[in-house]
């Protein structure tokens, strides 16, 4: 759960939309029903550098997504993003347009973050999760369950994951051989972090997943200095599983420390 109160709140905020609307079960979360319900039109069109656009006319508005997104779990956490605006920043701004890189906003505060936080919520509510999942060794076969049970991306399940199990993992997005963006389990692996566009070590599965595809899924050991050569190395041990996340050319790593349990 994110320490900072207004995280907290969107969080909150998320949860009570659900419980008003009683939906308790992954396959009633229907986000178009939802909005109409709220007094808002959801439509597609184009919208050059953006994932979605909200507008807000006094108690009614406008969610337009972009119609360049094809996949489904994308437009539905663009969605969701939105509605956590509607639901949160009525007094900050009545319009909104937010750009595939807000989506991925985690690590600052700010109405972007506070708007992902409410859609991961949305999405995916810890209620409905399965709490042995939440304790079991990490493993991409929980995220890719959770990405077929709330109909998400998988990388929107992958950075769920990273928030609230309780195991001590990184989820990392690499290409081109550099790291790109990252979450991390705040509560365990405090300190851990990645230099902007870091280049990836060559021992790691990730670096390595093109010559050697039957590693892709697996966790394995791998060493320190490939992922934290600029952090103090204390003889911590580090496993990664990797897979590639297509259409895109990015690679998607798990990483565990399973000595921070």
């Amino acid at each position: 759960m994110p320490a900072d109160p207004r995280l907290l709140i969107a969080a909150f905020r998320a949860q009570k939309l659900l419980e008003n609307y009683g939906i308790t079960r992954p396959t009633e979360i229907v986000l178009e029903d939802m909005a109409w319900a709220m007094g808002i039109q959801v439509t597609s069109a184009p919208l050059a550098g953006a994932e979605a656009h909200l507008v807000r006319v006094g108690d009614t508005g406008t969610i337009t997504l972009s119609d360049a997104i094809t996949e489904t779990g994308r437009r539905r956490f663009a969605l969701a993003h939105e509605l956590g605006h509607w639901e949160l920043h009525r007094d900050l701004s009545q319009v909104f347009f937010c750009s595939e890189a807000d989506m991925r906003q985690y690590q600052h505060s700010g109405p972007e973050i506070e708007a992902n936080t409410f859609a991961s919520e949305l999405l995916l509510p810890k209620i409905m999760i399965d709490a042995a999942s939440l304790k079991a060794e990490p493993d991409l076969e929980i995220i890719r369950g959770w990405s077929q049970m709330f109909n998400v991306s998988f990388t929107s399940a992958a950075v769920r994951y990273a928030g609230i199990t309780r195991q001590p993992v990184m989820v990392v997005f690499s290409d081109r051989n550099q790291v790109r963006w990252w979450r991390r389990n705040d509560e365990r692996l405090a300190g851990l972090w990645f230099e902007a566009d870091q280049p990836l070590g060559a021992g790691s599965i990730a670096a390595d997943l093109k010559n050697n595809p039957r590693q892709s899924g697996v966790m394995s050991p791998v060493d320190w200095s490939a992922w934290f050569p600029h952090l103090e190395d204390k003889g911590e041990e580090v496993f990664e599983c990797a897979v590639p996340l297509h259409p895109y050319q990015t690679v998607l790593s798990l990483l565990w420390l399973p000595s921070r349990y």
